[in-house]
């Protein structure tokens, strides 16, 4: 994960200056919108206000912790005079650390009918009012490296709390997984799980028409997207993955050049073996002559 942007404003002091070390917007841009590519976290310190996500409104005062996933419309609008409230844009890795939309939308529920029983939630707000002040300390404005750092750390630790209370819905998803129908997945976390799905079972035999009904997705729009994402289609995605296996396979195994096509997912060795002089130049067995060779030498 990473901490794109914080943000700070409050009523008393239109002037109080953001974080400039950390935010990349200014915060009149921050009360609403589209954000394609990054999550929000949104801090109420203090004051009541009504906030629209996805045409959903919800009426709270803080302290309160509401999460946006990306591609999610939201609008804010304060109902009293007296508020402070902070964001972190955050954008996501492989990991996939911020909560899905329909967990979002759970603990989002929560925050308008607070249960201050809960200890989980006492402990997400004590974090983030800890890491907000911390950030606001003069002296950690000049240490902008240490600010993402403790971010960074405290933001994951938050969100996983929220997860705990939030009671996902789904488990991860493995092989012969598919995504529920009421999850409402942004295209970005959909190939991130195509992705997870290809890399925990590579072998198995994936065609473009099994990746596009899995993600729900028509194949023309899933490949440029999946290409914008990753830089190349599902299918080169899935035989660089096959190829890295079978590398791996030809150096520390005995396994024949047949059984290492099969046991990577290909379906006959004369395509393995087309496709890895494409890339390597050279034949599978004749590559796997060599480098022992070259790896016997240097041990």
């Amino acid at each position: 994960m990473q901490i794109r942007a914080y943000g700070y404003d409050n009523s008393l002091d239109t002037s109080q200056p953001i974080h400039e070390n950390l935010s990349l917007f200014p915060l009149e841009s921050r009360i609403g919108g589209l954000h394609p590519q990054h999550h929000e976290l949104l801090y109420i310190i203090e004051g009541t206000l009504k906030i629209t996500i996805n045409h959903v409104t919800y009426r709270l005062t803080g302290p309160s912790v509401l999460l946006i996933p990306l591609n999610t419309s939201h609008h804010l609008q304060f109902l009293s005079l007296r508020y402070r409230y902070a964001y972190w844009e955050l954008q996501d890795d492989a990991n996939e650390a911020f909560p899905v939309p329909a967990n979002c939308d759970k603990w989002n529920r929560l925050q308008a009918e607070p249960d201050g029983s809960l200890p989980a939630v006492r402990l997400v707000y004590e974090r983030i009012q800890a890491l907000h002040q911390v950030l606001m300390a003069e002296w950690m404005r000049e240490q902008p490296d240490l600010a993402r750092q403790i971010s960074y750390s405290d933001i994951r630790a938050i969100l996983a709390i929220i997860r705990s209370v939030a009671k996902p819905d789904t488990k991860l998803y493995g092989r012969s997984s598919q995504l529920p129908d009421n999850r409402i997945a942004s295209t970005m976390e959909t190939i991130e799980i195509l992705v997870r799905w290809m890399e925990s079972s590579y072998w198995e035999n994936f065609t473009l028409q099994k990746l596009c009904e899995y993600a729900h997705l028509n194949p023309s729009y899933m490949i440029r997207t999946f290409k914008a994402c990753k830089g190349v289609s599902p299918l080169q995605f899935l035989n660089n993955l096959r190829m890295s296996a079978a590398e791996k396979y030809l150096l520390e195994s005995m396994m024949s050049v047949q059984d290492i096509a099969n046991a990577t997912g290909f379906q006959s060795i004369h395509y393995f073996s087309r496709l890895f002089k494409q890339k390597y130049g050279k034949s599978p067995a004749h590559w796997r002559s060599e480098h022992k060779k070259t790896t016997s030498v240097s041990d």
